[in-house]
C-alpha cells in the first residue's frame, strides 16, 4: 500500500495526484544504443512496481542537416524514421509479456516516433502530450552522427521547466528494491513536500527507507542545526526506520555527498533542482573531478515548478 500521511501534502500535491495507475505515465526516450536499452530496462522494472504506463519515445534524426543537401537529407531521414519504427515494433513485442507486479494485468507500453524536431524539444512536447510524471533517460549514449549527445541531452532535459522529474539512469544499473534513498537537500522551502513525495516512493518497496541528508560547512554549521532540529519536529511521527535525518559537514558539496554514498550503500539519489547552473556542473565537469556517484548511482531530479 502506498504511504499514508495525515499531512496536508500527500493528497493534493505532485506525486500523489499522479498515484493513480491511469495517471501515470514514465516517458523514456530510446536511441537503440546500450545505454539507452540500460535506462529502458530500468524504467520497465519500475513501472512494473509503482503500476506506471511506459511511453517510448524514439526520435529520427537525419545524420546529415537539412541545409547541406536538402533532397539527401529527406532521404536519409526517411530511411531513420523507418528504421527507428521498425526498433519499436521489435521493443513492443521483446517485452510484451512484462505484467505489474500487483497483479492488474500486462505491462502497458505505447510507442510514439517524432521525426519533425530536435531531441529536446520532441522530449518536451511527448511529455506534455502524455502528461508523464516521470523521464527516464540513460547518462551517456544517445549519438547522433558523431556527436554524443545523452550527457548534454539529459542535463538539459533536468534543467527544463517543460518537463517532469527525471530519472538519470546510469549505463551499468540494474534495477533493485530501493531499499535506500538518499535526499541530498538544502533546506529548500520544498523540502516538506519532497519528503512526503519519497516516503510515498518508498512505500512501494517493502522496508524502505528515505534519508534526508544535508552537507553543512563551517560557516553555516549553527543555522543548519537549527533548521534540520524544526524540520524533524515536522516529521516526528514518521520513525526513523523510514525516515532519517543525517548532517554531514565538508566544504565541498560533491564531496560530502560522494562521501556519504561510499558509507550507505543507496539505491537512488534524489535532488531538487534550483538553477541550470548546479546541473551544468553536475554533468559537464571534467575528467579530472569526476565524482563517483555522477556514474554509479541513479539520480532522480525532482523539479521545483512541478511541486
Amino acid at each position: 500500500m502506498p504511504y499514508k500521511t495525515k499531512r496536508r501534502f500527500c493528497l493534493v500535491d505532485y506525486f500523489s495526484i499522479l498515484i493513480s495507475v491511469s495517471m501515470q505515465k514514465i516517458l523514456v526516450p530510446v536511441d537503440f544504443s546500450k545505454p539507452s536499452e540500460a535506462a529502458l530496462n530500468y524504467a520497465l522494472h519500475f513501472a512494473q512496481v509503482i503500476g506506471s504506463e511506459v511511453i517510448l519515445l524514439h526520435v529520427a534524426c537525419a545524420p546529415l542537416p537539412s541545409a547541406t543537401n536538402y533532397h539527401l537529407h529527406v532521404g536519409l531521414l526517411k530511411e531513420e524514421v523507418e528504421k527507428g519504427k521498425a526498433k519499436l515494433d521489435e521493443y513492443i513485442n521483446q517485452f510484451s509479456e512484462l505484467t505489474y507486479l500487483d497483479g492488474s494485468g500486462k505491462l502497458k507500453i505505447t510507442p510514439v516516433l517524432e521525426s519533425e524536431n530536435g531531441i529536446i524539444p520532441s522530449i518536451e512536447k511527448v511529455a506534455k502530450e502524455y502528461n508523464a510524471f516521470l523521464v527516464v533517460m540513460g547518462t551517456h549514449g544517445m549519438t547522433r552522427a558523431e556527436e554524443i549527445l545523452l550527457g548534454s541531452v539529459t542535463a538539459d532535459i533536468i534543467a527544463s521547466n517543460k518537463t517532469p522529474a527525471v530519472l538519470a539512469v546510469p549505463s551499468d544499473a540494474i534495477f533493485t528494491k530501493w531499499e535506500r534513498i538518499v535526499y541530498a537537500a538544502d533546506f529548500s522551502a520544498k523540502d516538506e513536500k519532497v519528503i512526503d513525495i519519497l516516503l510515498e516512493l518508498a512505500s512501494y518497496f517493502p522496508n524502505s527507507k528515505v534519508d534526508y541528508l544535508h552537507i553543512s560547512n563551517e560557516k553555516e554549521r549553527i543555522e543548519d542545526i537549527d533548521r534540520l532540529y524544526h524540520l524533524k519536529r515536522v516529521f516526528k511521527d514518521i520513525p526513523v526506520s523510514m525516515l532519517d535525518f543525517r548532517f554531514k559537514e565538508n566544504e565541498d558539496l560533491d564531496e560530502g555527498i560522494d562521501s556519504y554514498l561510499e558509507n550507505y550503500e543507496t539505491s537512488v539519489l534524489v535532488m531538487l533542482t534550483h538553477h541550470r547552473n548546479f546541473f551544468e556542473s553536475l554533468w559537464h565537469r571534467s575528467q579530472a573531478k569526476e565524482i563517483s556517484f555522477h556514474t554509479e548511482v541513479p539520480l532522480f531530479v525532482l523539479k521545483t515548478n512541478t511541486i
